[in-house]
């Protein structure tokens, strides 16, 4: 009995260190062909920037395509500085899986705004104060014109323009932010025919704070159409004009 028992761990034994020699030399074969790319983008759906078509020609671009290739012959390093030389790609991390697929994580940028200046520029902004290209790329989001450069919307208007991003009701109703050549700013709602006055960017939490308040209680009374402009800069009033007749 004890005989049959020690012939029973042995074959256990032998067959454990034969799985295990089996398994290192398939893990060790770096010579298996790439089966496919699984790529997953952190990004808001209303975005949409970055797909997986512009992550794959990226690679093939710079002779950097996985499919076919042995996983040994993959570059992961030069894949992930390639991706990331993108304008809406923030982050991107490329390694391999158990099954010998590519797997491809990225963390798209998000723009908070466009830009279409008086000097011909045109560009996005997203939330990190990175300035980003259009290249072809159209996102649903504000639009910055007249007298706003590079430094002004990084600088004194980012803060604005992250308040309206970040707040549900502003980020669906306004369309435009337009700033004067005396440096006053004008907001265009998607809803109603007139238009919200901040007058300088000072204390814009309180003006948009007074505008949400007026919205929210006089403007469903009075009617979205009423007014040509309204203003909320100076400190503690709403000003309203009508249109002229």
């Amino acid at each position: 009995m004890k005989k049959i028992l020690s012939i029973t761990v042995a074959l256990l034994l032998l067959a454990y260190m034969v799985c295990g020699i089996v398994m290192l030399r398939d893990k060790n074969d770096l010579s298996r062909e790439c089966q496919g790319v699984y790529l997953t983008v952190k990004d808001s759906l209303e975005y949409c920037t970055v797909n997986r078509n512009m992550v794959m020609g990226m690679l093939r671009d710079n002779w950097l395509d996985p499919m076919g290739k042995p996983v040994g012959e993959l570059l992961l390093d030069s894949m992930e500085r390639v991706l990331c030389r993108h304008p809406f790609i923030a982050t991107a991390q490329c390694y391999l899986t158990q099954d010998d697929m590519l797997r491809i994580d990225i963390t798209g940028k998000m723009p908070i705004a466009r830009v279409r200046n008086n000097r011909g520029q045109d560009f996005y902004i997203d939330n990190k104060r990175c300035i980003m290209p259009c290249r072809g790329i159209a996102v649903n989001v504000p639009v910055v014109t007249g007298e706003v450069s590079k430094q002004t919307v990084t600088g004194p208007l980012f803060d604005l323009l992250l308040a309206i991003d970040g707040d549900e009701f502003w980020k669906a109703q306004i369309e435009q932010i337009n700033v004067t050549s005396k440096g006053q700013v004008q907001l265009v709602p998607r809803l109603g025919m007139h238009i919200l006055e901040l007058g300088d960017m000072r204390d814009f939490q309180n003006k948009l704070e007074r505008l949400a308040n007026f919205y929210d209680k006089g403007m469903d009374k009075i009617g979205w159409n009423k007014y040509s402009s309204i203003s909320v800069a100076y400190q503690g009033q709403v000003v309203c004009k009508k249109w002229k007749r």
